[in-house]
């Protein structure tokens, strides 16, 4: 577009240097992007007009980032930019002066073997001070690599590199000085960002080339031997942008402003540039930047700020872990689709990572053998995370099917459950007892989990099968392994008896039964003891004789236990028998009984009447004796 552009270096406190000139340049035609591309001794030239870096700029489709409007805010709202870009990486150099580091010695951009030195200040519009790098995926799938950078003077042109690597770069760091061994690998990025000092930079794009890599020097962006920087394509309207400040413009991460060409950015569609094309895996972990003395790549290489890690990628991840309950086994995994089809194995505790995953489907299953159903394994659960645009599983019982978006993640874990077999051991109170005997009967688990639960069942059978006239001892709850007594059974039958202890089991361990034989219990007979005693029914006799006429009146029969010896006492049994002449008269006792051990007196009187006196016994005369064995 004509105009006059003019770029001055006002004086910027934050960077402590005055610009040294101002330059005026005209223009009377448009500004145009020129394309390059170098292939053998092959070169063609295409134009792309593009709007100027002030004028608002339409976004690359796909991305809301303002790449070319030459300024660090959002200006339309929904859209992102320096300020807001998530994922932002800033290299910021060392500060300008005699401390300051930059490239020397004639280095150039194919070297791979460059020199840092110091002291050595680099020409004012070379003097890098920031750079910044962003990436992300777009609505549309692609993948987007955003950058900016930051000089301390404007005068005029501004000629940078950023180079993007695959690996990141170790051993060349902000304080580096003297020989630097760039980290370089087949296939990592360089872009040309080429301002003119006015209209809009020219963007290009570069891979780095091995011989190793099947890479010839005819296409190398210079005429220098491979390795080199080449494959150069410049990059265009619909798959790039960029602008340079046309003005003073605010920086939001030192809150001061930037005078006018003191800083620039671009916007790549790397997907839409071919660089990452749909379907493929690349990242890149590390980036820089550097300024070249001209517009030649081939110019000599002058300041630079150390590298930064950074994350571009459109690459996928999926991790399978392995956890098993109860023991372990080795299981087999069987993976499709973008994963490829190698199989592999996995025990507890281990995973299987797939680190470049391309967008697309991809499966893992698991597959059992048939010793591992046969040995009770299970497939318990698979659980999976995933994040990522576009990212997504679904499980469907052994399989875990992956839809993989652009650097998305997929994080499934297997669980596989095999229950221990615990035994139970019982031990009876006793194993022989007389009948009308308690006992009880306890049971201890070998080999179960720790946290064992389920119930114990006691039962006493009359069979050594534990099959007939089943008594139940009572069901008992088992925590933490630990099993209770049983209740007490009061054998009333003598006879043989068989004990059995029942574990139910629970979700981590097999069920268990005692031994039916094992847990014999003897009932023996009740062996009574003998002891004698004589119960006697005692009755006497008295025959009266002599009496005159009829005689009358009654005989009174007292019976005197042994501990009355003299017949003094109270009488243990007493009868009165009335009389009517003379003749033998007795006692009709039927109930009393006499069982006292000893000697037993009887003392007898007739009482008389009107015409006869009264008569007695003496005391013992009769007596009976009661021996007990």
């Amino acid at each position: 577009m004509a105009g006059t552009y003019r770029f001055g270096g006002p004086t910027d406190g934050s960077w402590g240097r005055t610009a040294s000139r101002e330059e005026t340049r005209e223009s009377t035609s448009p500004m145009k992007l020129t394309h390059r591309t170098r292939w053998g001794a092959c070169i063609a030239v295409t134009a792309l007009v593009m709007a100027g870096a002030t004028s608002a700029q339409a976004n690359l489709s796909g991305s809301l980032f303002e790449g070319s409007d030459g300024n660090l805010a959002v200006n339309t709202p929904g859209n992102t930019d320096w300020a807001n870009v998530a994922g932002l990486n800033t290299g910021v150099d060392k500060p300008s002066g005699s401390t300051d580091n930059s490239f020397g010695q004639g280095t150039k951009e194919d070297d791979p073997n460059a020199t840092v030195v110091t002291g050595s200040i680099p020409p004012n519009k070379n003097d890098l001070t920031r750079f910044y790098e962003a990436s992300e995926t777009g609505s549309n799938g692609h993948v987007y690599l955003y950058l900016g950078w930051e000089r301390l003077v404007n005068i005029g042109n501004a000629n940078l590199d950023f180079e993007i690597s695959q690996n990141p770069t170790t051993g060349f760091t902000a304080s580096t000085t003297g020989p630097v061994s760039l980290n370089r690998t087949a296939g990592d990025l360089l872009v040309t960002y080429d301002f003119g000092g006015s209209g809009t930079p020219t963007l290009g794009i570069n891979t780095w080339l091995t011989a190793a890599a099947g890479n010839t020097v005819g296409q190398c962006f210079s005429a220098n031997a491979l390795p080199c920087w080449g494959k150069h394509a410049t990059l265009t309207g619909t798959n790039a942008e960029g602008a340079v400040n046309s003005a003073s413009v605010s920086e939001p991460f030192l809150n001061t402003n930037i005078g006018t060409g003191l800083f620039g950015e671009a916007a790549i569609d790397l997907t839409g540039a071919g660089v990452i094309p749909e379907g493929t895996c690349e990242s890149f972990g590390s980036a820089f930047v550097k300024s070249r003395s001209s517009s030649s790549f081939t110019a000599e290489l002058k300041d630079f700020i150390a590298p930064i890690p950074v994350n571009i990628s459109n690459c996928g991840t999926i991790t399978i872990h392995k956890v098993t309950e109860n023991g372990d086994s080795t299981f087999n995994y069987a993976p499709t689709g973008k994963i490829g089809t190698s199989a592999f194995t996995l025990s507890n505790g281990g995973q299987k990572q797939y680190t470049s995953v391309a967008a697309g489907a991809s499966s893992v299953t698991e597959n059992l053998t048939a010793a591992q159903v046969t040995a009770g394994w299970t497939l318990k659960s698979v659980a999976c995370t995933a994040t990522g645009s576009g990212t997504s599983y679904a499980v469907s019982g052994a399989t875990v099917n992956v839809t993989m978006g652009l650097g998305g993640n997929v994080d499934c874990t297997y669980t596989n459950h095999i229950n221990v077999s615990p035994t139970i051991a019982t031990t009876l109170s006793a194993t022989s007892v007389a009948v009308g005997t308690a006992v009880h009967d306890s049971a201890a688990l070998t080999g179960a989990t720790a946290t064992a639960g389920g119930t114990v069942t006691y039962t006493v059978y009359s069979d050594s099968a534990c099959a007939k006239n089943a008594q139940a001892a009572g069901t008992m709850t088992v925590t933490n392994g630990v099993i209770p007594d049983s209740n007490a059974i009061t054998f009333n039958s003598a006879g043989d008896y068989y004990w059995q202890a029942v574990y139910s089991g629970d979700a981590n361990n097999n069920g268990a039964s005692s031994t039916c034989t094992e847990e014999h219990l003897v009932v023996t007979k009740a062996q009574p003891t003998v002891a004698t005693a004589q119960d006697l029914i005692p009755n006497d006799n008295f025959t009266l004789s002599g009496g005159f006429g009829t005689p009358g009146g009654s005989i009174t029969f007292n019976l005197y236990a042994p501990t009355d010896a003299t017949c003094s006492g109270t009488p243990a049994l007493t009868q009165t028998v009335p009389v009517s002449g003379n003749g033998t008269y007795s006692t009709t006792n039927s109930t009393f009984h006499a069982a006292t051990a000893g000697t037993w007196r009887w003392a007898s009187t007739y009482s008389g009447d009107a015409n006869n006196l009264t008569a007695s016994s003496a005391c013992g005369v009769e007596n009976f004796t009661i021996t007990n064995g």
